[in-house]
């Protein structure tokens, strides 16, 4: 595990949003899940996280149908 508190996580988690142009509702919806689980999110990639967030997002829409 590489350690790193939940604000560095998220320091890096907001470059990456601003580099890669990601929106700012799954912005805020990663800094939620960095708050979750800091641990977890220091040792994955933010692609990663983005597709976590991708996935729930997909499946929550699929039960809407």
């Amino acid at each position: 595990m590489i350690p790193m508190s939940a604000d560095e996580i998220k320091q890096f988690w907001h470059g990456f949003c601003e580099r890669q142009r990601i929106k700012p509702d799954m912005r805020a919806e990663g800094d939620r899940r960095i708050e979750a689980d800091p641990d977890y999110w220091a040792d994955q990639t933010m692609w990663q996280l983005v597709e976590a967030i991708k996935g729930d997002s997909d499946s929550s829409s699929r039960r809407d149908q």
